[in-house]
């Protein structure tokens, strides 16, 4: 299991003013407000999208170490504009993983196994199956490729897979 993006999110408890975005170093942002009312800030590790009224979003990461190592570069580069003492450090609010149980699975013997009510599959609309289990969701394809989202820590999510993987053996 491999995880393929952390999104953590916080505020900076103090609105941006994005006229000032231009004090900035050009390389560092990226702003158009008439594609999207946010600012990216570009980072080494992800990216961030920052708000007029101070919330971020901090994405792309692919491991939680660097969770606390993007928003420091994130503080460092907009402290130009803002008051970084202010700010509240970012909670995980989603972690996707990605997964290859190398076996072919048979998709709608599959939608039995799993029950019903959790899971959604219609070949005709999307190619995978979509499992909502109790603590995230997967996409499960015929290829043996898994989706795996909606989780906060990473044990959650290979904990999940784990236990979607001897499920689907059982059926396959």
């Amino acid at each position: 299991m491999k995880i393929i993006n952390i999104v953590a999110s916080g505020d900076l408890c103090q609105p941006v003013i994005f006229e000032r975005l231009p004090e900035l170093p050009d390389s560092t942002y990226k702003y158009n407000p008439e594609v999207y009312h946010g600012a990216y800030i570009l980072l080494s590790r992800g990216k961030a999208t920052i708000y007029r009224s101070g919330k971020y979003i901090i994405y792309g990461l692919s491991s939680l170490d660097n969770v606390d190592k993007s928003y420091r570069e994130f503080l460092t580069l907009i402290s130009p504009i803002i008051d970084p003492s202010l700010a509240s450090p970012p909670e995980v609010r989603n972690i996707v993983g990605m997964d290859d149980f190398q076996i072919e699975i048979p998709l709608s013997r599959l939608v039995v196994a799993l029950r019903m009510e959790q899971v959604e599959y219609e070949p005709e609309q999307f190619p995978g199956l979509i499992y909502r289990g109790d603590a995230g969701t997967a996409l499960i394809f015929s290829s043996g490729k898994v989706i795996l989202a909606g989780f906060k820590d990473p044990g959650s999510v290979k904990a999940f897979a784990s236990g979607l993987r001897k499920r689907i053996k059982n059926v396959a």
